[in-house]
């Protein structure tokens, strides 16, 4: 229990451990990139080397085999903790349970992300960061199971750019997209870089959204009280993207494709189209 209130009770302890992951670090460069003062560490260093957490060779930190074990093992929860206290109140008022377990104790993959509040985005008209990160890349993978009356347009527009596009909807919201954007949606169809998809999966609510291209990941849940506050995370880091597109995987698998507008299945040869952009 000691080692790991070293771990989770200091900052500066478990950012200079984490540090040390990725190899020996110089006493100035470790200063540095803390942002910290050699007084206020030297404490720190001396516990976790009365521990043997840590080794030093002059003025070179790093890792013993112990501390090499312990911190790769605790770093998933070190990951999440720090996740949580970037975006707490807005972590702790989403309904999570449309993450697959698999991907849910990966959730600290997601640190770093910004969060991004209704008044930044001008009322999601069509969010500027739709725009910026996902009109200029060769490929974009997208899930609404809310229905935007822009989302028909946007799409549209990123097929006609050449950009590979797949797009998942739920079934209420492709039943609205058929119904009032039919003519965009042949028109999206009609495209060979681009492919619309029904979620036809157990009937548990899924994100509100997720929207991938090839350097950013943005996403949206539902409230737990179900419902879509126009909140988003965006994250740019390589950990963070890989997550989302196994989240979309996940739906992906569960999705059927989409050949007209008229109806939201294909024949069993046509659904045998490699989800891979």
């Amino acid at each position: 229990m000691q080692l790991v209130n070293l771990l989770l009770f200091s900052d500066k302890r478990k950012n200079f451990l984490l540090l040390l992951t990725e190899g020996p670090r110089n006493i100035d460069e470790i200063l540095d990139l803390l942002q910290v003062s050699r007084i206020s560490l030297l404490p720190h260093i001396k516990k976790l080397k009365e521990e043997g957490l840590i080794i030093q060779n002059g003025e070179v930190y790093s890792l013993s085999i112990i501390g090499n074990i312990l911190v790769k093992k605790a770093r998933p929860l070190l990951d999440v903790v720090s996740m949580f206290e970037e975006n707490d109140l807005f972590w702790s008022h989403r309904k999570l349970d449309s993450i697959p377990f698999h991907l849910l104790k990966r959730l600290g993959d997601l640190k770093g992300s910004q969060l991004l509040e209704p008044g930044l985005t001008h009322g999601f008209d069509l969010f500027p960061e739709l725009i910026n990160h996902f009109t200029g890349s060769s490929k974009v993978i997208l899930l609404f199971s809310y229905f935007h009356p822009q989302i028909p347009s946007f799409s549209l527009e990123l097929a006609k750019r050449d950009i590979q596009v797949q797009l998942i909807l739920s079934r209420d919201s492709f039943d609205r997209f058929s119904e009032d954007f039919r003519d965009t949606g042949e028109k999206i169809l009609a495209k060979k870089n681009a492919s619309i998809f029904v979620y036809v999966g157990a009937p548990l609510e899924i994100p509100a959204l997720i929207a991938i291209s090839e350097s950013a990941l943005l996403i949206g849940f539902f409230n737990t009280k179900g419902r879509f506050e126009g909140q988003y995370i965006l994250n740019f880091e390589p950990r963070a993207l890989s997550w989302g597109n196994e989240l979309f995987e996940y739906y992906m698998g569960r999705s059927e494709k989409v050949c007209s507008m008229d109806c939201s299945d294909c024949s069993s040869d046509d659904q045998k189209v490699s989800h891979d952009l």
